[in-house]
């Protein structure tokens, strides 16, 4: 299935910032992880000097840091547990593995109050890694001896952290998706709806329409076409109508020299001869006129005419049904119950109908039968012609030929009819002496109906 051009410019679009999001995301998680990291291991720094400085305080009372550690971790900081010099844990607990890691870092050597502040000294952060995470542990000296502020960090809670940062990341991503969307859906807009504007024009033109003109709006570009084909259908139009009136022109001048010869005709003897002429000269006149009536045909009817070949077979049946009835001749004509719409100009189909008749009337004897049949089909519409007569044989579907003396321009007309819709003309129900007794026109139905 072919895209339309609007998919393929929202395609385009949500792509290029895909590609741009996913090549920005890489170093930003990588840097995310690295400052996630980083800050809780700061945070558990602070901690742990917190605990450490109130530890370093000697006046402060031991009954006060329970409360006191229990406050920070009150915080949504890392847990801190103080080791006291006698062994005591106060705050949260560690876990068996995390406490034989921590014991396993030697403090400094630190000094009593030397200067008698009462402020006891305090170490420098150490940072030790432990069974899913990391401890920070300041050291400070007591009156008791050396205690230690541990400050843990765990894995789960910076892959929390970062799964919130990740999520931010990932809604900030999914928000400039949607910008470049709505984007490339306003831009393919602007571009699409003249475009699909100028192809409608087009098929209008197609349809014969050649009044129809496309908007010229758009883009600079998109616009050109629409100009070039305003600009085409102009032409288009002129082209015909110089066409039409060359054509209906040449055939008014043809009415100078044969209107001269008519009369040198009326000049000649009375007789048999003369009659000849005189028939000759009657049917170049009436095709003449046929000329001229199709060359105007189409300033009329407009390039792709159309008619209702239910409506044109009953009028052009009921015309001729009066002569027939005169002649002792008996008509079945049989109609479907809805007008059927096929590419034939009204005339074209009255001339192939006029012509079947009056090939019967002309060539058979009075009280031959007739029967006109018309009915619908999947493509259009099957007109079927049959006599009662002594039949046409085969060669008489080719153009021009005749075996009554006639021009043979009557199953000329008719297969033109047929084939002028894009459908065909063809001789059926054959006898045992290769006659046909059925004409049959297939017609295309019209595609505006």
């Amino acid at each position: 299935m072919r895209s339309t051009l609007r998919a393929r410019i929202i395609a385009l679009a949500v792509g290029t910032a895909l590609l741009v999001t996913l090549l920005a995301a890489v170093p930003i998680l990588i840097l995310l992880h690295a400052q996630a990291h980083a800050e809780a291991d700061q945070r558990a720094t602070y901690a742990a000097q917190s605990a450490a400085d109130y530890l370093s305080a000697s006046r402060q009372k031991a009954d006060l840091l329970a409360p006191y550690v229990a406050r920070l971790n009150g915080r949504d900081d890392p847990p801190v547990t103080v080791i006291l010099a006698d062994g005591r844990t106060v705050g949260a607990r560690l876990d068996a593995d995390v406490a034989d890691a921590v014991h396993d870092v030697t403090g400094p050597h630190l000094d009593a109050d030397r200067d008698k502040d009462t402020l006891h000294e305090v170490s420098t952060p150490y940072t030790t890694d432990v069974p899913g995470g990391r401890v920070v542990q300041v050291f400070t000296r007591t009156p008791e001896g050396s205690a230690r502020a541990v400050a843990l960090v765990t894995d789960s809670s910076v892959r929390s952290r970062l799964a919130q940062e990740y999520a931010g990341v990932g809604l900030v991503a999914v928000a400039l998706l949607l910008v470049a969307w709505a984007a490339a859906e306003v831009t393919g807009s602007r571009l699409v709806r003249p475009l699909s504007r100028t192809a409608r024009t087009a098929v209008a033109l197609r349809d014969g329409d050649l009044s129809a003109r496309a908007a010229v709006e758009g883009p600079e570009e998109v616009a050109a076409v629409a100009i070039e084909l305003n600009a085409l259908a102009a032409r288009i139009g002129e082209l015909l109508t110089q066409e039409r009136e060359a054509t209906a022109d040449l055939s008014h001048r043809l009415r100078t020299p044969l209107t001269s010869v008519r009369l040198a005709v009326d000049g000649l003897p009375d007789d048999a001869r003369r009659a000849e002429v005189e028939a000759g000269l009657d049917r170049l006149e009436r095709t003449l006129t046929q000329v001229i009536r199709a060359a105007r045909r189409g300033v009329r009817e407009g390039v792709h005419p159309r008619c209702d070949a239910t409506a044109v077979v009953a009028d052009r049946v009921g015309f001729w049904r009066p002569l027939a009835e005169d002649q002792g001749r008996r008509v079945t004509l049989t109609l479907p119950d809805r007008p059927i719409w096929v590419r034939s100009a009204v005339d074209d189909l009255e001339a192939a109908l006029d012509a079947l008749i009056e090939n019967v009337i002309a060539h058979t004897g009075d009280g031959t039968d007739f029967a006109v049949a018309l009915q619908a089909t999947a493509e259009g519409a099957e007109l079927r012609f049959t006599d009662e007569g002594p039949g046409l044989p085969r060669e008489a579907a080719t153009r021009g030929c005749s075996d009554r003396g006639s021009s043979g321009l009557g199953l000329d007309i008719v297969r033109s009819a047929a084939e002028a819709t894009g459908g065909s003309f063809g001789l059926e129900e054959i006898d045992a002496h290769g006659r046909a007794h059925a004409v049959v026109l297939r017609l295309l139905r019209d595609g505006s109906s």
